[in-house]
């Protein structure tokens, strides 16, 4: 009889439990049907728009003209220099800025873009003599740079795009000077070598030059070897 009972009990146990899952399956999933319209009706979710890109821009003040880059010369007779100077044309370059962007270098001449060089440019020089090296162990004794040894040196100007390079149609100095260079021994300056700062002035023939196009100057040796070198880019 207990064994009857318990069977019979045990069945309505099971039975109700199978049924209660089987009823708690069908509440918690949802036919598919509705899962997709859920989907398609939701709304979307706006996406931000991002700021656009503000383009990079450098603009150059180039009044007053451009300078060469300074750089030092050394001759086979052991004398060294220091080298620099600038390229200038007041009515050229007062007003005169370089536009760099993503897209290149563009050029404006009160707010007028243009693109190659006056007819002529004004173009100094200044040759230093100057130690071949700053180190104060090293003393050795170096010649100056003389009147004689100025003579006999070459000035080459050349245009340069990129690695071609051409001279200039034509180049003329209209002066040069000389300044002796006052030594940091002032109670010994009769026993010393005078040195001296050499100075040039030249006009450079640069009718319709791109304004991309550097200007180098190069400096050779009697037997053509190169001294120093040295370029101005606008």
């Amino acid at each position: 009889m207990f064994a009857v009972f318990a069977k019979s009990i045990s069945c309505a146990i099971l039975c109700g439990a199978w049924t209660s899952i089987f009823l708690h399956r069908v509440d918690a999933c949802p036919p598919p049907q509705s899962r997709i319209e859920d989907r398609i009706n939701k709304p979307e979710t706006p996406q931000k728009k991002r700021p656009p890109k503000v383009p990079k821009r450098t603009v150059w003040n180039l009044d007053g003209g451009v300078f060469f880059s300074t750089t030092d010369g050394h001759l086979p007779n052991g004398a060294c220099f220091r080298l620099s100077g600038e390229v200038n044309d007041p009515k050229f370059f007062d007003g005169l800025r370089r536009i760099d962007t993503d897209d290149g270098s563009t050029y404006t001449l009160h707010d007028k873009i243009i693109t190659a060089f006056p007819n002529e440019l004004l173009v100094t020089l200044h040759l230093l003599d100057f130690p071949c090296t700053l180190n104060l162990k090293d003393a050795s004794v170096r010649p100056p740079l003389t009147r004689e040894i100025m003579s006999t040196l070459h000035l080459n100007f050349l245009w340069k795009d990129g690695i071609a390079t051409r001279p200039v149609e034509s180049s003329k100095r209209t002066a040069a000077s000389a300044r002796r260079l006052a030594p940091y021994a002032t109670d010994v300056v009769d026993e010393l070598t005078p040195r001296f700062e050499w100075n040039f002035a030249f006009t450079v023939a640069s009718d319709g030059v791109p304004l991309t196009h550097n200007l180098v100057v190069i400096i050779e040796t009697q037997d053509h070897k190169i001294a120093a070198r040295t370029a101005a880019r606008l």
